[in-house]
């Protein structure tokens, strides 16, 4: 990853937050989007091989992506990796008869719209000369039964992967790969927001096959598994990064 560039969304806490260190300590110039700009400080600081840059971007936002492209053109002309990791699952949570639509349309658009906006207009920036791999993070829910109180992310992450496959079928000739993830329970905010307080987050988590979740440093190894050359031949593929939660 030595001087590759490198886009995160969703990078200012949890998985993103680990894969933008990672990616760093191994040479790569890493663009943070997020719009915590506060959390964003932490994320710049420490001793890396490469570099962390913190954008703020709205990656629902169609004029806030195309800026951030600009920059990104300006700068370093093109990118190698794209990680679309940007994802709510709050507020559309309940059962579908008591969501909200404004609710469920929030989390499409951050889940599934800014994975879209970001490949759309990202793609006159492929690297010419070079490999492109783009992971989008997709979820188990997306393709296996999950309790009834997530429909609208569940959705969203099903849209992912299905996005994910077609693409990757579209761009092959290009020397660009597009693979999805599908991360279970992993121990960050967005899980915990999902479950109304600390007790029943504890008693899911003693639920799980092997009685805790998963980290965010497990689901970002397997990020940079599928970003790296060891990965050239695993193209469309949804990789399910459980702990055997959905067996």
């Amino acid at each position: 990853m030595q001087n590759k560039v490198v886009i995160i969304t969703g990078a200012t806490s949890g998985i993103g937050n680990e894969a933008a260190r990672m990616f760093a300590e191994k040479g790569a110039h890493v663009y943070a989007l997020g719009r915590d700009e506060e959390s964003a400080k932490e994320l710049e600081a420490g001793d890396l091989k490469g570099t962390i840059e913190f954008c703020k971007v709205d990656v629902d936002q169609e004029d806030s992506v195309k800026e951030f492209y600009e920059k990104l053109g300006s700068e370093k002309q093109e990118f190698h990796v794209l990680f679309n990791n940007a994802g709510i699952g709050h507020p559309a949570v309940g059962p579908l008869s008591q969501v909200d639509e404004d609710d469920w349309e929030k989390v499409m658009d951050t889940n599934l719209k800014s994975q879209y906006l970001m490949i759309k207009h990202g793609e006159q920036y492929f690297s010419k000369e070079e490999p492109v791999s783009i992971i989008n993070n997709a979820a188990v829910v997306g393709s296996a039964a999950f309790p009834p109180a997530l429909p609208a992310f569940s959705a969203s992450k099903a849209g992912v992967i299905g996005m994910t496959k077609t693409l990757a079928s579209r761009f092959a000739k290009r020397n660009v790969r597009i693979n999805a993830i599908s991360p279970g329970p992993v121990d960050t905010r967005l899980l915990k927001s999902l479950y109304p307080n600390e007790e029943a987050y504890s008693k899911a988590e003693n639920e799980h096959p092997r009685g805790k979740f998963g980290s965010p440093e497990e689901i970002s190894k397997a990020v940079y598994f599928l970003a790296s050359p060891d990965s050239s031949y695993i193209n469309g593929h949804n990789l399910v990064i459980d702990g055997g939660y959905s067996l």
